[in-house]
Formats: C-alpha cells, structure tokens, sequence
C-alpha cells in the first residue's frame, strides 16, 4: 500500500509537525572541520566526518536531536553566484548511521544528498531512506550561515532548536521559522 494517496501523505506527512518543534540540535559544520570555507560540489559527507565533528566539538548526536549539517553552500553561492548539477550532501551510508544515533530530524544547508549520489537510479537515497524507512523530517535548504557563526564565537555546538510551522493548504511542504537558542 501506497503511503501518498489522493488525499495526501497518510504518514509522515508535514502535517505532523503543525504543533512546531522543540528539540535539541547539533551543528555538524564539516568545512570548519576540514578548514575550509564551503564544501565543493559533489563532497560527500560520510559517518566518520560526523563522528570526527563530534569528537572536535565535544558533542555527541543522541536520541531525539536534530542534526544539522553544515557545508557551507551560501558561503559559496555568495563568493561565486548559483551553480547547477553537483552539490555537497550526505553519503547514504549517513542513514544508517542516524538511525543508529536515533536522531528525531536531519536538515542541511543544501537539499541533503550528496549529488550525484552515487547510487544508480535514485537520485536522493537518503532522502528517500530518512523519510520512508526512517519517518523522520528533512529540512532542505536552510541558511545555516549565521548559527554556524554563533556557535564558533560561542563555542557551543548544540542548542535548543524551535520552529513554527505556517499552515499552507494542499502544499507539499511548511514553510517554517527556525530559532535557535543557546
């Protein structure tokens, strides 16, 4: 049986989030990591780059957090304008590695692949995999510039992260105001 039917998405659906979301979440900022200020189209972001993160920052990922990962695409995107086909993202190998942690939420600054992703005929497995197998959140796209900035002069990289969904009709998504308090 089809989760999306012509009524909408019987589970996992946005819909779950309209009373918000209040949770902790670590910033994994893998260009801080590596020294760099982006990430090149195409890096894959792999499990031994989270856990080497994690070990830097004194952090570790645990059931129920957010985990956003940081790659620095809107630095870049600033420095050299927009850019089609490749983007920096998760390795599929990733998924496992959540569901191990028992992270709630996954988001990144780009569309949370790695792309291309070098799986053969799907073109966002972990997407995929979080979303189907996992039923936990994604959030693509998010400008992760300022708090990844916040979290260095702090030196601080888990916070307590809110948002506030706004209610869309039929759409597909919620656009969503994301706070994050240290």
């Amino acid at each position: 049986m089809s989760a999306t039917t012509a009524d909408g998405c019987a589970n996992n659906g946005v819909e779950h989030a309209a009373q918000g979301i209040f949770t902790r979440a670590i910033l994994i900022d893998i260009p801080r990591l590596k020294g760099l200020e982006w990430l090149e189209p195409g890096t894959a972001v792999m499990p031994a780059d989270l856990e080497a993160w994690e070990r830097r920052a004194g952090v570790e990922v645990g059931s129920g957090d957010a985990v956003l990962v940081h790659t620095g695409r809107w630095a870049k995107r600033a420095a050299h304008g927009p850019w089609q086909g490749a983007f920096a993202g998760l390795h599929v190998t990733v998924a496992a590695w959540l569901k191990e942690r028992d992270a709630a939420i996954v988001g990144t600054d780009g569309g949370l692949d790695v792309y291309p992703s070098g799986v053969k005929g799907v073109g966002a497995p972990v997407h995929v995999l979080v979303l189907s197998a996992l039923g936990m959140p994604v959030l693509d796209t998010m400008d992760l510039t300022d708090v990844a900035e916040t979290a260095a002069q702090l030196e601080r990289w888990e916070f307590l992260l809110t948002a506030a969904p706004l209610r869309i009709e039929g759409g597909t998504g919620s656009p969503m105001n994301f706070i994050a308090t240290f």
